[in-house]
């Protein structure tokens, strides 16, 4: 925004060719009209009509405009057609000002440092630091443009750019609490990520080792799974045979029962028919003792009382007694077969 620092009264000129022109030009100045001012007051300066204050009237009046370019090269005009004019110094600093609006930092300072070394003493002093320290600050160089600000402030307290200077100072103190907020955090996330870095590489190199070691255990898991397998396998052979065995086993104890139960029927059959040929041997003696009229002497021989008992028996009974010694040689063959039945049985059983 541009400030009004020097006040311009109107100046009344004298009627001829140009004054017209001129009193157009001045018009449209005093209704802040600066678009058709400066091309009025251009013309008039063009005619017989110039002077130094028209001149300056020009150069304001296209810095109203904002018209910056023109601002530049009318004050070098003036400072050439005007070099003792009062009105010299301000001409200087509009063209500082119009320097730094235009981009120009460097050539802006330059020129309103002239200014300020030349005029010390000028109402608008003030205002050329201020204008130097913005440029300053628009550059980044805080600590230059504080400096300024700072001496605004304490040397001139009821400038009217006093107040704006304090506020770029406190501007600039917030952009220093921001850098360092700034600094802070870049400091933060270098270390942050150096830490990232190292953590990451950390765990790159457990990764490695865990992959490693999981590895070699999952090897020798396969490795014992394998070998479980296997002794399992055996184990289910050796379980199917033990079952084959015992189904065996079994098979042959039933068996062995089925064949004892069969010898031992055999055996009480063969006992019942010994006994019945027992019964019938007795029997026979006893019809044969019970038939004889005197009894034989004790003194003769066995083989004679068996033989005459066993004749008198079979005659008793109608059998004869060659039937009666098939009986008894049967009886002895039963016997011998239970005797070995039995014997037999045991040995099964003990098996």
């Amino acid at each position: 925004m541009l400030d009004k620092d020097i006040p311009v009264e109107t100046v009344a000129y004298d009627a001829d060719d140009w004054q017209q022109v001129l009193e157009e030009g001045l018009a449209a100045y005093n209704n802040r009209d600066y678009v058709n001012a400066t091309i009025l007051l251009r013309e008039a300066l063009a005619g017989e009509s110039g002077s130094s204050d028209v001149h300056y009237m020009l150069i304001m009046s296209a810095m109203y405009c904002e018209d910056y370019d023109s601002v530049i090269s009318d004050c070098g005009r003036f400072a050439s057609l005007y070099p003792d004019s009062p009105l010299l110094p301000n001409v200087n600093y509009q063209k500082g000002k119009a320097f730094h609006y235009k981009g120009d930092n460097d050539q802006a300072v330059m020129v309103l440092s002239d200014f300020c070394h030349e005029n010390p003493k000028s109402p608008v002093y003030p205002s050329a630091l201020y204008w130097i320290a913005e440029c300053f600050y628009e550059d980044y160089n805080f600590q230059m443009a504080e400096g300024l600000f700072q001496r605004i402030v304490d040397v001139y307290p009821d400038d009217k750019k006093a107040v704006d200077a304090k506020y770029k100072i406190d501007a600039i103190a917030q952009r220093e609490r921001e850098r360092k907020l700034l600094d802070l955090l870049k400091a933060n996330n270098a270390k942050f990520l150096e830490q990232k870095e190292s953590y990451e590489r950390q765990l790159k190199g457990m990764e490695s080792a865990d992959i490693a070691t999981i590895r070699k255990e999952l090897d020798a898991a396969n490795a014992r799974i394998r070998e479980l397998e296997a002794q399992l396998a055996q184990e289910k052979s050796a379980a199917a045979s033990a079952r084959a065995d015992l189904a065996k086993a079994q098979a042959d104890s039933a068996s062995a029962r089925e064949q004892a139960a069969a010898y031992k029927a055999d055996s009480d059959a063969a006992r019942a028919e010994a006994a019945a040929y027992k019964a019938e041997a007795d029997n026979a003696r006893k019809n044969a003792v019970s038939a004889s009229p005197v009894a034989e002497p004790a003194a003769e021989s066995d083989m004679a009382s068996d033989a005459g008992t066993t004749s008198v028996s079979a005659s008793r009974r109608g059998i004869s007694e060659q039937e009666l010694l098939e009986l008894k040689l049967r009886a002895s063959q039963l016997q011998r077969l239970l005797d070995e039945k039995s014997s037999s049985s045991r040995t099964n059983k003990s098996e």
